[in-house]
């Protein structure tokens, strides 16, 4: 993809940021221990929907060979901290401090963090990120931040702001600097315009037509394998295009895919085609959880969609276990393959 000049200036910065990152972990154990000291910089870059922050940060995460390095979408990750909370609750041993014993766990002996989309909703997460974020910095890990909101606009109109700004103000810009992503382009934009029809009943013409439609996103490039961690383990995608990729139902749903592998699709791709969807049997009871799963995170994420079924959506699984439950599948496809969903997707 080429780079508007906002877009270089943020890479160029993570660039460098990279360097140092690896050259820090080639060094020798005593320098490496001198060089700890010296903390690197950590980044909060922000900006309007679709002006490329994810893909940016994105791209430096998987330009680490040698960085130990984790990637959280935020929300995950304070679901992972609240769960970690509960665990410890329940063990006979006591802890010092049982929220930094957490972090600790699901941080593990990582050197960098990022996070995606950081936002702040519940007042429970508010309180706790204080505590979180002195512990992180203060242990040298380097934090990147994509988000919509400029800082002091986090957290508006929640309870107790004023002490959730203090964590703003004496913590977070104290150690990360911050980067306003001011892209012209929208890049989500793009795959809205001239989609007028989004679920396509499978016939000749509707394949056409969808082959089509995925030259058209593609710039008719050749569609290439990617990998994509989940848990620290890779799965492969056959064929994507920067952030389009292209699914048949087999690949997707007839495997041992669970909701983490659909939540790790939907944040690397802004638009997602999934072809060849049978109409599902009673004993296709697997393969329907898996699908509802995967439409579940189509519609959190707000990522776009283009389907390509053997029938009508109310059809694709009408009995078996969880037929009544695919019943809201069905309604929120209905939703994705709306004007007003894919408006949104642009907005």
């Amino acid at each position: 993809m080429i780079l508007d000049p906002q877009q270089i200036l943020v890479e160029k910065k993570l660039q460098h940021l990279a360097k140092d990152l690896e050259n820090q972990e080639s060094v020798g154990f005593f320098q490496k221990i001198i060089s700890s000291k010296n903390q690197l910089k950590s980044y909060y870059i922000h900006g309007d929907v679709g002006r490329g922050k994810s893909m940016l940060m994105k791209s430096f995460f998987n330009s680490l060979a040698k960085t130990p390095k984790v990637y959280f979408h935020f929300n995950s990750f304070m679901r992972l901290i609240h769960e970690a909370l509960r665990d410890i609750r329940k063990e006979e041993k006591k802890f010092k401090d049982e929220l930094v014993e957490a972090v600790k766990r699901v941080v593990g002996k990582n050197r960098l963090i990022c996070f995606d989309e950081f936002q702040v909703m519940d007042i429970a997460d508010a309180m706790l990120l204080s505590r979180i974020f002195s512990f992180l910095f203060s242990q040298n890990i380097v934090t990147i931040f994509t988000s919509n909101s400029r800082p002091l606009e986090l957290y508006k109109n929640g309870l107790q702001r004023e002490v959730f700004l203090e964590f703003v103000e004496k913590i977070l810009l104290q150690n990360c600097e911050v980067l306003y992503l001011d892209s012209p382009t929208d890049y989500r934009s793009r795959y809205v315009k001239n989609l007028t029809k989004r679920y396509f009943i499978s016939n000749q013409k509707n394949r056409d037509e969808v082959k089509k439609i995925i030259e058209t996103m593609t710039d008719g490039a050749k569609l290439k394998p990617a990998k994509i961690k989940v848990w620290g383990r890779e799965i492969k995608i056959k064929k994507t295009y920067k952030k389009v990729a292209v699914f048949n139902f087999d690949d997707l749903c007839r495997v041992e895919f669970a909701a983490a592998e659909y939540q790790a699709i939907c944040q690397n791709f802004d638009l997602i085609f999934l072809l060849k969807i049978p109409q599902l049997l009673p004993e296709d009871a697997n393969e329907a959880r898996r699908f509802v799963l995967f439409i579940d995170e189509v519609y959190e994420k707000k990522t776009g969609l283009i389907v390509l079924a053997k029938t009508k959506s109310e059809k694709i699984y009408e009995s078996g276990t969880g037929a009544e439950a695919f019943k809201r599948t069905v309604s929120r496809l209905n939703e994705i393959k709306s004007d007003q969903y894919w408006t949104a997707l642009s907005e």
